[in-house]
């Protein structure tokens, strides 16, 4: 069921057993499990069903620190959120990943990786991937050799789903749409977390339209499901019982935010391209690709005391040739105009269809993805951060249309993050070289002593994490192992901002775990969730 809160005449004041706030990823993928459940769910997207510029334009944030990206061009505020971009990559995190080696000195994750392991299966027949394994022994079902043995790294391959899978709006979106269960509100931009007069337990939410019209969303249980900088921002808005905003009594809202930092680490030559095109290129199968993932071992990282890095190869194909064009189609078909691309693209579709007819006979006849031969290929290598509270959110003074105070971003890359990438590197050159792939000629920035960062070759990978981090101490975190807010009974956060670390994958697709492991939590726990006084 659909409500847009821009129709007139509407109720003032909605009441459901547990209000999601945020419809993009995390969200949709809670909402539609809850259905599953037999919950009733109210399900808040600020934006609307399709991309909006006056509800992009409310992700305006500060930078104070170095900038950020991601912050503006990584956030869409609709129906589906990020997913209605991304590149649907899912790749699991490893135990070394929660549980990192004491010696160097990163938090552990409060819960085990054996927990995650049934929402991993789940996450990836929701996106319509094919399982296989993440590891080496992937290789197996393509007749393939692994391209090299080595104990200080690993090979494992993310799992890409189809593009017509990518977009949650347009599968379980559409579902939570059709339900009965779950009611979609639109525009439905969320003011604050309004709590019981003891402060103990969230009430409600007020929300409003792009009108001015408020509304009240009472329930007896409340997840947050918006994004890292907006979650945090929410919180730290919500002064209406605690001044310092919700769950920040120990001041910890919007602290440790962090990213995956990049760089593209180098090009590989001509005459080493085939030995590499041949040992990493994507595989293909079903509609799902796979793409070779290079990463330092728990070994390696506790012996030269790493970040979790890894490297990968990127295929840059020029604009206009025949993989440029298949792959603009493809994201017409995820963002859901592929009538407009496909008008647009067939004008060059006779120029290039001898390399679609090369990349359709790869796929099919070899599982490979094909690269043709303009295309630049690149080595890019992206390290977690280490963890600092001073890297952090903050709310400015000045506010945004609807009236809520705008995000103040302060990210913040410490000397770690150089002096893992730079050590990795020197791995990977003795890697390749022992096994012939190619002889890596290394951008200046990697081996140089100069201030890597101020090179413009520094990019966040769009991966925001942090704000709301989890932990068993309320002195350090925001939310329990439960991804419950501490201190209130009913209050939960299910966003990329509750992690403690970055690992090297992309963190959606644990994200998207955790959202299916709440849901399930909040099942078990449905019939004995606190009643909530709305008149209180």
């Amino acid at each position: 069921m659909h409500i847009d809160l821009e129709t007139p005449d509407l109720q003032s004041t909605f009441r459901s057993d547990i209000c999601v706030i945020g419809g993009g990823v995390a969200g949709i993928m809670l909402a539609a499990r809850l259905r599953q459940n037999g919950r009733h769910v109210h399900l808040l997207e600020a934006g609307g069903l399709e991309l909006e510029e006056r509800s992009q334009k409310l992700y305006c944030a500060e930078m104070v620190g170095c900038r950020h990206t991601g912050a503006t061009d990584g956030r869409f505020r609709t129906f589906g959120g990020s997913s209605t971009r991304w590149g649907g990559q899912l790749l699991p995190y490893t135990d070394d990943v929660l549980h990192p080696d004491s010696r160097l000195g990163l938090p552990s994750w409060p819960l085990e990786l054996a927990e995650l392991q049934p929402y991993y299966d789940e996450v990836q027949k929701a996106m319509g991937v094919l399982i296989s394994p993440f590891s080496d022994g992937l290789l197996k079902e393509f007749n393939r050799e692994a391209p090299f043995k080595s104990s200080r790294v690993r090979l494992r391959f993310s799992t890409c789903a189809p593009f017509a899978k990518r977009n949650l709006s347009k599968t379980l979106g559409k579902e939570c749409l059709a339900s009965t269960k779950v009611t979609v509100f639109t525009h439905a931009n969320v003011l604050s977390i309004d709590l019981t007069v003891n402060g103990d337990a969230a009430l409600s939410v007020t929300a409003t339209n792009y009108t001015g019209m408020t509304y009240k969303f009472i329930a007896s249980q409340f997840v947050i499901c918006t994004g890292t900088i907006e979650a945090s921002r929410l919180l730290l808005a919500s002064t209406g019982i605690c001044p310092m905003g919700v769950g920040n009594c120990r001041g910890q809202v919007g602290r440790y935010f962090h990213d995956h930092v990049g760089v593209q680490a180098a090009d590989i030559a001509p005459e080493d391209r085939g030995r590499v095109l041949r040992a990493f290129a994507p595989f293909v199968r079903g509609g799902t690709s796979y793409r070779a993932k290079l990463e330092a071992t728990a070994e390696l990282r506790a012996e030269r005391g790493l970040l979790s890095v890894a490297g990968q190869f990127s295929i840059e194909e020029p604009p206009g040739s025949g993989p440029d064009l298949i792959r603009r189609v493809l994201h017409g078909l995820q963002h859901g105009r592929l009538n407009r691309e496909l008008q647009r693209d067939m004008l060059a579709m006779p120029a290039a269809s001898a390399e679609v007819l090369k990349f359709t006979i790869a796929a099919k006849a070899h599982n490979r993805r094909y690269v043709s031969g303009l295309a630049r290929l690149v080595l890019d290598i992206d390290v977690e951060q280490r963890p600092d509270c001073e890297s952090r959110i903050r709310l400015a003074e000045e506010t945004d249309a609807l009236g809520i105070r705008k995000a103040i971003l302060d990210w913040r890359i410490s000397g770690d993050e150089l002096q893992s990438i730079r050590a990795y590197a020197q791995e990977l050159e003795l890697l390749f070289r022992e096994n012939n792939l190619a002889t890596i000629s290394w951008k200046p920035q990697i081996t140089a002593g100069s201030d890597f960062w101020n090179t413009g070759n520094r990019l966040d990978t769009f991966h925001m994490m942090g704000g709301t981090r989890m932990g068993a101490d309320p002195a350090t975190s925001v939310v329990d192992s439960s991804l419950r807010v501490h201190g209130l009974e009913n209050l939960y956060v299910v966003s990329c901002s509750v992690f403690p670390t970055g690992g090297s994958s992309n963190p959606t697709f644990t994200m998207m775990a955790l959202a299916l492991r709440l849901a399930d939590r909040l099942q078990v726990s449905g019939n004995s969730v606190i009643s909530v006084n709305p008149e209180a």
